[in-house]
């Protein structure tokens, strides 16, 4: 089980998401790098978002990792560890892919 200090994660959502269209709903910059890849900017962190399965448009299982942690004059304690935003970041998307897929049914 990861804890709130690993600088990763991989995670598998329930059915495909389409990450560009997640993140610009979030209002989350991102920059894709190419189909499987994108550095993503959350709560001042910088993290490396590569698809494992699938790509950008249609993401199965991805893997995140914080290049640069959030700045320490935006962070409370609780927010300081890339584990805290990994998870944070990884909660939004999941609750925008579960929206979605409740959208359509």
């Amino acid at each position: 089980m990861p804890s709130d200090s690993d600088p990763f994660r991989e995670h598998t959502f329930g059915s495909p998401i389409d990450l560009p269209s997640a993140l610009e709903g979030l209002s989350i910059q991102y920059l894709d790098v190419n189909e499987i890849r994108a550095l993503v900017i959350y709560q001042t962190a910088i993290l490396n978002l590569e698809v494992l399965e699938g790509e950008l448009s249609a993401a199965s299982r991805v893997e995140l990792e914080v290049y640069e942690g959030p700045r320490e004059d935006y962070s409370t304690d609780t927010e300081k560890s890339s584990g805290s935003v990994i998870n944070s970041l990884l909660d939004q998307l999941t609750s925008v892919a579960t929206q979605s897929l409740s959208d359509r049914n």
